[in-house]
């Protein structure tokens, strides 16, 4: 190969099977905003179907030893949420957002085909506002969304209360009628623990598969007292064990062990 042939190449010289390649490496906001109404040929690869179903808006991370994820910034974030958003709301399946950028991204346009919501990097009482007040996410939450993952960050070098987070959790099993998969607040390096007590009402008929970090082995028999009747897969990680204080169902706990085939147990 004649080396000097290649000095003009284009990008737009590569055919579009290694354009996509190239594209599906690199993070998809500065895609979006580097590429988009550059060219027609452009255009058509980049807002993609294919590409575009999983739309992560939380992907400025720093990868550093406490993995910080940074808020998009505003000039970029306005440019999507003007000028593309609105062009592959109806592609979008799944949609990972952190605290800074979902209001704008939610109340852009809507999302018929989503199904999946990932809400990264909350303040809990951020988390908690919106979950209390937004009526666009409260509709999602409530209608469309299938899969859910919670992020709840550490705020001020201290993990969320277990209490808080508890009731956290029973908030959004009420809000989820059609929730199938929960992972809640088992982001790496995170220390939030749930706790529960036998007073706390949550339920859910729909849930089949649950991630969830515990306090005690208390919570973790809490959580498999019946409460969720189609779980199949349980995911949790106890924080301690120790001599059990509650008075738990054993009858109904020994027909859910029954049933759940698969549970996966971590202890600190």
């Amino acid at each position: 190969m004649n080396i000097s042939n290649n000095n003009h190449l284009h990008l737009l010289d590569l055919p579009n099977e290694i354009l996509l390649i190239i594209f599906k490496k690199l993070n998809i906001v500065d895609v979006f905003y580097s590429l988009v109404d550059v060219s027609k040929r452009l255009d058509q690869l980049v807002l993609d179907p294919f590409y575009i179903r999983k739309l992560d808006m939380a992907s400025m991370t720093m990868k550093s030893f406490e993995d910080r994820i940074y808020s998009i910034d505003n000039e970029v974030l306005s440019k999507i949420c003007k000028n593309i958003l609105p062009r592959i709301h109806d592609q979008v399946n799944e949609l990972i957002v952190e605290q800074h950028s979902m209001e704008r991204v939610l109340h852009t346009t809507n999302y018929p085909q989503l199904y999946s919501l990932s809400l990264i990097d909350f303040k809990e009482e951020v988390l908690l506002e919106y979950l209390a007040d937004n009526t666009i996410l409260r509709k999602l939450l409530n209608e469309q969304i299938t899969h859910l993952q919670i992020d709840v960050k550490d705020t001020t070098g201290s993990p969320p209360l277990p209490e808080n987070l508890s009731t956290m959790f029973v908030f959004i099993l009420s809000l989820c009628k059609q929730l199938i998969k929960l992972d809640f607040c088992q982001f790496d390096h995170r220390s939030t623990f749930c706790t529960f007590d036998l007073s706390t009402n949550c339920k859910s008929s729909t849930l089949t598969t649950l991630k969830i970090d515990v306090e005690t082995f208390d919570d973790c028999l809490y959580l498999l007292d019946g409460r969720f009747n189609c779980l199949s897969t349980m995911i949790v990680h106890v924080g301690e064990i120790t001599h059990t204080l509650a008075t738990i169902d054993n009858t109904v706990s020994i027909i859910v062990n029954y049933w759940l085939p698969r549970i996966f147990v971590s202890f600190s």
